[in-house]
């Protein structure tokens, strides 16, 4: 799993988006060869802090229940994929610089925890609870900061 950036040639010049993928081995392509599958959109680099996407991939590939192991083949990485894409308005919300949780939260132990336990209670809720960020955070930060 990674962070990948791809840029694009648009009317108004390059633009880089974020995207989180994983390459799976696929056999049945010719010679065998790997896939990439995109397992989450992030948005334009420009409004995203990087660092913490690239934390948040690693909170993702250490704590997500469910992942798939070595060799568990494309089926298993595509509902994985469903898992992660169900809970994508919350991880572009926590990595967008206008949240600001990079401001608010220095790189270390803490911030580090924090992601793995949002990851973490995201997958493990229902779908209806998947986009609330605030009870986490309330925790982690001073009540001012917590709901901006």
């Amino acid at each position: 799993m990674y962070l990948r950036r791809n840029e694009i040639q648009g009317l108004r010049g390059r633009r880089a988006y974020l995207t989180i993928a994983h390459n799976v081995w696929c056999p049945e392509r010719a010679g065998g060869q790997s896939r990439r599958v995109v397992l989450a959109n992030l948005g334009c680099e420009d409004k995203l802090d990087r660092e913490l996407a690239a934390e948040l991939v690693e909170a993702i590939e250490r704590n997500a229940p469910g992942r798939p192991q070595r060799g568990e083949g494309r089926a298993a990485i595509l509902r994985f994929a469903a898992d992660i894409r169900r809970i994508e308005p919350a991880l572009k919300r926590l990595v967008s610089r206008a949240f600001g949780l990079a401001d608010r939260i220095q790189p270390g132990p803490m911030r580090v925890d924090l992601l793995e336990a949002l990851v973490r209670g995201h997958l493990s809720q229902n779908e209806a609870g998947a986009g609330d960020l605030e009870g986490p955070l309330r925790v982690a930060l001073p009540a001012s900061t917590a709901g901006n």
